[in-house]
């Protein structure tokens, strides 16, 4: 991993930022002869020589520092927004990189001391284990350098046969900006509504926790439920849950990859909250 850059003021210095040098390479071995293929090209890091991933020759590289000018340009053409602040994180050797945009303005009180923000998720790599992606959503915000987890908006995805032109950012972002404006409704509900425990059963399925984390999660449960139902099971709101899940994500995750995955997961078992 190359590490985290958080920019926390409204214009962002990309020259901060150390971004891998890469390149299409033609693919070449020697046996007898030397043998080439025009199917197929490699991506490489010209600095260390890694390679990032073998891809067809339809396969249109998308530079990260492009993909970040990009969205930039289109955030600064979206109204209402308001100021915002990012972070970037890299992994495999800066084969995958994620790049966050808080929209701290937006935020919205689910409690009096409870808020959540609109925040834009930018993915893209060179490895190929992650698409070009471009997601909005409404998140929870658990402690000062974290996170990043919750219901999207917006969803854009290619497998880099893209072109920028082809989408309307602007539009797609002012459109999901409305849903989660009404969506933050159901979020108060939570706040007072009891978890059932067939859905945390089909939750904690969905979420495919390891057994020492199952047993971390459920030791926290306890300790933020004031009561217990007959069978043992505690008495607690959908929202303290939600709180307990995204709180194991931002302090146990072991990598950025896992963090993204869990997070994933977490979208998808949102539908049973």
């Amino acid at each position: 991993m190359l590490g985290r850059y958080i920019d926390h003021q409204e214009k962002k210095c990309l020259e901060n930022i150390t971004f891998p040098k890469v390149s299409e390479r033609k693919i070449a071995w020697l046996d007898d002869n030397i043998h080439t293929t025009p199917d197929h090209k490699a991506i490489v890091d010209l600095d260390t020589g890694k390679i990032f991933s073998i891809v067809s020759r339809d396969y249109k590289l998308i530079r990260h520092e492009y993909a970040i000018k990009q969205v930039d340009t289109e955030i600064s053409k979206t109204s209402g927004l308001g100021k915002f602040t990012t972070s970037t994180e890299f992994y495999n050797d800066g084969g995958r990189m994620r790049r966050t945009y808080c929209f701290y303005e937006r935020k919205v009180a689910i409690r009096a001391d409870d808020t959540i923000n609109p925040e834009l998720i930018l993915f893209n790599s060179y490895d190929t284990k992650w698409a070009f992606m471009v997601l909005l959503g409404a998140f929870r915000v658990v402690c000062s350098n974290g996170l990043v987890v919750g219901k999207k908006f917006l969803h854009l995805r290619k497998r880099h046969f893209y072109d920028f032109e082809q989408i309307d950012l602007n539009e797609q972002v002012a459109s999901a900006l409305i849903r989660f404006k009404h969506q933050t409704e159901q979020w108060k509900r939570w706040s007072t509504q009891t978890l059932a425990e067939k859905n945390y059963i089909i939750i904690m399925r969905i979420m495919k926790f390891g057994q020492n984390a199952m047993e971390e999660i459920s030791d926290r449960l306890k300790q933020e439920a004031e009561e217990h139902q007959g069978d043992g099971f505690p008495i607690i709101t959908v929202w303290a849950f939600f709180n307990i899940l995204t709180w194991y994500i931002t302090h146990r995750t072991v990598s950025l990859n896992h963090q993204v995955e869990i997070e994933r997961r977490l979208r998808l078992a949102m539908s049973y909250f």
